[in-house]
């Protein structure tokens, strides 16, 4: 424990924290991690540099040296002067950063620590931000680490979806393209199964009593007015929705018969991923239409 704003710093009291929540394939890699590039590292200690505070600036770094040394295993050791503080950050997070998703839960429990420290920190935002211009697969939404892996961008949620809803979408993506990708079948019905009835819930459209997915789809599809069939070519537009709809009943008798939660034979990798991909393609389609819908109201 150290002193800090005069009162004992001890890191791993986590009792008024709230970690970065991941799924367990990114918190515990089985095999080789994913490292974040050099440029990605360096705009990080950029932005590290700009954290302000009523304590020390060699305070703010010993705080962000522990969490780097956490999350990569290193022996952590107070440093005998500012100099040597920011030389020894630079060298620890550096070695955090051959963990990727490790390394930015380490950024943003860290400052979060500072936070209720009273320092003036980055955003979440600006974490998002340079994650994006390195072409870094990782996205933190609410407080999740989402893995893009490079498939279909993931959906910003509506305020009222819930963390459970959120989860089951990290885990879908962070197991698309490995050999547990049928595994992933199962949580992504369940990303969209609450997500649609969340929808539903949200737009005051009624629905009977445990709805299945496709129900969901058909009555947001009636009465939600971003995703009624109009305009031009309506009538195969229309032909287009209602393939959707036939797609979800698909995924559901996948998830039946083809996926982890029963103990039938597993669908191949490929073609569990096109399978979790399309259900992605379907969130796509539902928030680029209340996108547009949320457009023309202005």
């Amino acid at each position: 424990n150290f002193a800090y704003l005069g009162q004992p710093l001890n890191l791993y009291n986590t009792e008024y924290l709230m970690p970065l929540q991941m799924a367990s394939e990114l918190r515990f890699p089985m095999g080789a991690t994913t490292a974040l590039s050099d440029n990605a590292v360096n705009d990080f200690m950029v932005l590290l540099g700009r954290i302000s505070g009523p304590t020390s600036r060699y305070q703010i770094v010993e705080v962000l040296k522990q969490y780097f040394c956490k999350a990569s295993g290193s022996y952590y050791a107070r440093s005998s002067s500012l100099d040597w503080a920011e030389s020894d950050m630079i060298t620890q997070a550096y070695d955090a950063a051959k963990d990727a998703p490790n390394f930015i839960a380490a950024i943003y429990e860290a400052l979060e620590e500072l936070e209720r420290k009273n320092a003036a920190v980055p955003k979440v935002q600006h974490i998002n931000q340079i994650l994006k211009n390195n072409n870094a697969q990782y996205e933190i939404i609410g407080d999740q680490l989402i893995q893009n892996a490079g498939n279909v961008s993931t959906p910003e949620f509506s305020q009222s979806v819930s963390t459970t809803v959120m989860r089951a979408l990290g885990d879908a993506k962070a197991l698309i393209g490995t050999v547990d990708s049928s595994s992933a079948i199962d949580r992504a019905h369940t990303a969209l199964h609450g997500y649609l009835v969340q929808l539903c819930i949200d737009n005051s459209i009624n629905l009977p009593d445990d709805p299945t997915v496709s129900k969901a789809f058909k009555e947001l599809r009636s009465f939600h007015p971003a995703l009624q069939a109009s305009g031009n070519r309506s009538e195969e537009i229309t032909r287009v929705l209602q393939s959707f709809a036939n797609s979800i009943d698909a995924f559901s008798t996948l998830r039946n018969k083809a996926s982890l939660s029963h103990v039938n034979e597993l669908l191949d990798v490929p073609e569990a991923t096109a399978t979790v991909n399309a259900m992605y393609t379907i969130f796509r389609y539902i928030q680029d239409s209340m996108h547009r819908k949320s457009i023309e109201l202005i």
